[in-house]
């Protein structure tokens, strides 16, 4: 998980594209809410796409409460959304029974309940906005003011160890619920930032016999076969990439120089690899002569912004990119889905570790 407080609170609604899952009761649901800060006729919208909210029905309140209802033969996740007040929102999923939708004014608080996914939804909402919120505190103590670089280490360890409280949540709501569609839904939804391929194996062994036939289910297991390609262990393949200079840079010409290299992926628009960087510069100065190499592999597609990152953040070892963002061919090859993420590998090129920051690097 990416160490920025709006990654934390905001990624169980930003990684679902609205995936459809099958039900398997009743068809009929009704929607129950109240409405807070909205006024009689005030309109509400329904949407399934959560990227672009698109509504498909419409909703007005009366006496501050509003109320649909209809059938449905899947589970999928929605919002519900004021149409002049984007503040008032709530995702929440839509599936047979009887739903509880509390909008509120104020940002973050509606709340969503009374039927099984949306029950177990708004507890784990609820625990992602106590360690968000933990995050933040830590996060404007050591970026929003000036501390000493020990101080900011601490600090950073210490958000380290909330990614991995809030990584160990996930994994154990899915291990609650593997033999329905809340289960199934974190499962396939969530990054291996938070769900390593070991864990994820696991719990696809988990499944009932039906779920594990279903399309989505065997795509991550073919990417896992995939991924152990370039598991610790394994041989990192050869890349050609651009340096800044525009000359080609060869990714194990590279890492046959040093006795240990650091692959770095990173972009100059990422803010948590712009604040590691400091750690970066400074693990490379004091290590390089001993034998200690890194190479920046950057998800830009800006060339000028790139190079000019570069130069305020003092980088002084290799860059490399194609210039294609996400779908750089070498972050495609590690299944980067996050950054910064890093890849530790000695001079054969064999993977050492992965996904290492801050003082375990």
């Amino acid at each position: 998980m990416k160490v920025s407080l709006t990654n934390i609170l905001y990624s169980a609604i930003a990684v679902v594209m609205a995936v459809t899952l099958s039900a398997c009761h009743s068809n009929s649901y009704q929607i129950k809410g109240t409405a807070e800060g909205l006024a009689d006729g005030d309109t509400l919208y329904l949407t399934s796409d959560m990227e672009t909210g698109i509504p498909y029905d419409t909703i007005y309140v009366k006496d501050g409460r509003f109320t649909i209802s209809g059938e449905t033969d899947s589970v999928y996740l929605c919002m519900i959304y004021s149409a002049s007040r984007n503040e008032i929102n709530a995702p929440f999923f839509l599936e047979p029974g009887t739903i509880s939708i509390a909008l509120s004014s104020t940002p973050a608080s509606s709340r969503v309940g009374g039927t099984h996914c949306n029950e177990k939804w708004q507890q784990l909402n609820d625990s992602v906005m106590t360690i968000g919120k933990q995050i933040n505190i830590i996060a404007e103590r050591i970026y929003g003011q000036t501390v000493s670089e020990d101080e900011q280490q601490k600090g950073m360890a210490q958000i380290e160890q909330l990614n991995v409280r809030f990584s160990r949540l996930i994994i154990k709501q899915i291990e609650e619920n593997t033999d329905n569609e809340f289960g199934y839904f974190l499962l396939t939804n969530y990054p291996e930032d938070l769900i390593d391929n070991e864990n994820r194996s696991r719990l696809i062994a988990m499944l009932p016999d039906k779920i594990k036939q279903r399309p989505a289910i065997k795509a991550i297991l073919e990417h896992i076969k995939q991924s152990a390609s370039i598991a610790e262990g394994q041989h990192v393949k050869d890349f050609h990439q651009q340096a800044p200079d525009g000359s080609e840079l060869s990714l194990m010409n590279l890492i046959g120089q040093n006795r240990i290299t650091v692959i770095d992926f990173w972009a100059s628009w990422c803010g948590p690899c712009r604040q590691e960087m400091p750690f970066m510069v400074e693990m490379y100065n004091k290590l390089k002569d001993k034998g200690l190499g890194i190479v920046g592999i950057s998800l830009d597609e800006d060339r000028d912004a790139w190079l000019q990152a570069i130069g305020q953040l003092k980088i002084e070892w290799p860059q490399m990119s194609d210039l294609k963002g996400w779908e750089n061919e070498i972050a495609q090859e590690f299944s980067v889905s996050s950054i910064p993420h890093t890849v530790v590998v000695d001079q054969q090129g064999t993977i050492l570790r992965r996904g290492l920051r801050g003082e375990q690097l």
